[in-house]
């Protein structure tokens, strides 16, 4: 599935789209992302094109600008997401959270929606809303010993174990299974990730009364559950349905990705009309003060963000100290995005291939391929497709490797080189391997353990005490790595096992800058001094430096 964003407004939502043809919306359940629905989507796809949404606040989705958002805002947002995406009417499916949405605005605005699909619809008594809103949403808050994330995991984990996920009595049992891990961790991680905002669309739906909107339906409609869903006793809580409803079970075999993608196509097989051919994604417009966007390259789709006036002044790329994403970097963007005088510059961060939002396609379906000259190429790729014809570039930590890469590679397009502590090669094997253990899920979350202590544990070697990092910091770093488990350590270790001395003579001679704190750090190294001055202070300071080179 091809990853995009889409602008709306002042925000982007982000969505996953696979497949050709009429166009079928999904919306995902709270807490997560659009993840857990990938299964359903590529069946979907052989037949639809598939749109599988980020809700807002959620994965790559930006908030709503409203302090307590309704269902009814959430509904508004749909319909801004879909014309943004020129989708005049589409078949919708939500589950969870995502079925009221869908509800929602299928009420409000039905001649957005040919068929409906309701997997799981919540009808609460208002002393179970009372109790929810009560109980259900413990906030997210980082914790030195990192058990906020097992404390995440257990809640999870309890969810697809206890109805509701709190009460642990024997009653409150749920007849169903637990998922395999990395389903667990997939809606963990997006669960951590929406921080303070994940409980904001929980609010909204347990707030949702279902039943009067389906007395208002006019859309027409499946209503359905899994026998093992929490929700399945819901279905007898639903009214006798008018014909344009039809309510139905399904017993735990049925509730396959497969079998499920079933039914959605028979039901919108039932209601083509007004459905016509999914257009090809909009462009991305600027969002804001940060925006962001996907890029194909020969590594797989690579996470850009960019901030700054575009046409005005030489564009600086900056690669993250890698396993961080470009988010650490997201401080520097605005810094250099918000000068004011003649250097005032696009600027641009990356997601290096197989970190935080970045995919990694590699021969075998491994890391393990991956070189420096690789991840230098994707790279380059990024900018090709950023059109980006001179550019200084900034890279710290690993991220400084490979941009010494980059500019051996592409010299004629690269103006000035700014490193900070890039690593210069010599790091043990094993040494190396402690630095990026398997990360896979287990039963029990523990692997999130593992990822908080290896930070940490970076965090106290790589500097004294002024500099160890807030949990909270600390927690973002985490995210970038576990969001990325299979891969976060690819351009790592290619940064470090391809790591050469950059050169010292030409334009491209280093300029040395201030790092983005890195606990991978131990064993980076000073870049060699540079005859085009200190560019060591400050942003100001790092593009007056950058400014003095001259090809």
């Amino acid at each position: 599935m091809e990853r995009h964003l889409v602008t709306v407004g002042d925000r982007q939502v982000h969505y996953a789209r696979a497949g050709r043809g009429r166009p079928v919306v999904l919306l995902h359940a709270s807490p997560g992302t659009w993840r857990p629905l990938r299964a359903l989507a590529e069946e979907l796809a052989r037949r639809f094109t598939v749109y599988a949404l980020d809700t807002p606040g959620h994965g790559g989705s930006d908030p709503l600008p409203v302090a307590e958002p309704a269902m009814a805002d959430y509904a508004d947002a749909l319909d801004e997401t879909l014309a943004a995406l020129g989708l005049d009417r589409v078949h919708l499916y939500g589950t969870h959270t995502g079925a009221k949405i869908a509800l929602t605005l299928a009420v409000t605005r039905p001649d957005r929606v040919a068929s409906l699909v309701l997997d799981g619809l919540g009808v609460s008594t208002p002393e179970e809303r009372a109790d929810q809103l009560a109980n259900y949403l413990p906030p997210v808050v980082p914790r030195g010993d990192g058990t906020h994330l097992v404390a995440a995991w257990h809640q999870v984990r309890n969810m697809f174990l206890f109805w509701p996920w709190y009460d642990e009595r024997a009653g409150a049992r749920l007849p169903g299974t637990v998922p395999p891990p990395h389903h667990l961790h997939d809606v963990t991680a997006g669960l951590l990730d929406a921080g303070d905002a994940y409980p904001l669309a929980y609010r909204a739906a347990f707030t949702c009364d279902p039943v009067p909107l389906l007395g208002r339906l006019t859309v027409p409609s499946l209503v359905l559950a899994a026998s093992d869903d929490p929700l399945h006793a819901h279905l007898d809580r639903i009214p006798e349905p008018a014909a344009r409803i039809r309510i139905e079970g399904r017993v735990a075999g049925d509730g396959s990705p497969r079998a499920l993608a079933a039914r959605v196509c028979a039901h919108a097989a039932e209601h083509p009309d007004g459905v016509t051919d999914a257009p090809a994604p909009p462009p991305v417009h600027v969002a804001g003060a940060l925006t962001r966007r996907y890029v194909p390259t020969r590594l797989g789709q690579v996470l850009v963000r960019w901030t700054g006036r575009e046409g005005t002044g030489r564009p600086l790329l900056v690669l993250p100290p890698a396993p961080a994403s470009g988010r650490a970097a997201e401080e520097v963007l605005r810094q250099v995005g918000g000068v004011t005088d003649r250097r005032l510059r696009p600027a641009f961060a990356v997601d290096l291939p197989g970190t935080g939002d970045s995919d990694l396609r590699a021969d075998g379906g491994s890391d393990l391929g991956v070189d420096l000259a690789d991840v230098a190429g994707a790279v380059e790729d990024v900018l090709d497709a950023l059109g980006l014809d001179s550019a200084d570039l900034y890279g710290t930590g690993a991220g400084g490797t490979i941009a010494a890469a980059v500019a051996a590679r592409d010299r004629a397009r690269v103006h000035a080189l700014a490193l900070a502590a890039p690593y210069a090669g010599g790091t043990p094997g094993d040494r190396l391997a402690a630095r990026t253990p398997s990360l896979a899920p287990d039963d029990h979350g523990t692997h999130l353990l593992r990822a908080w202590h290896l930070l940490r544990d970076g965090a106290l070697r790589a500097g004294g005490r002024e500099r160890f990092p807030d949990p909270g910091l600390l927690h973002d770093r985490v995210l970038d790595i576990v969001k990325a488990w299979p891969t976060y350590g690819a351009a790592f270790r290619a940064a470090v096992l391809g790591a050469a001395t950059p050169r010292t003579d030409g334009p491209h001679t280093p300029v040395v800058v201030d790092p983005i704190w890195d606990p991978f750090a131990s064993g980076a190294e000073a870049a060699p001094p540079s005859p085009y001055g200190d560019g060591r202070g400050g942003v100001l300071r790092m593009l007056e430096a950058l400014d003095e080179v001259r090809t």
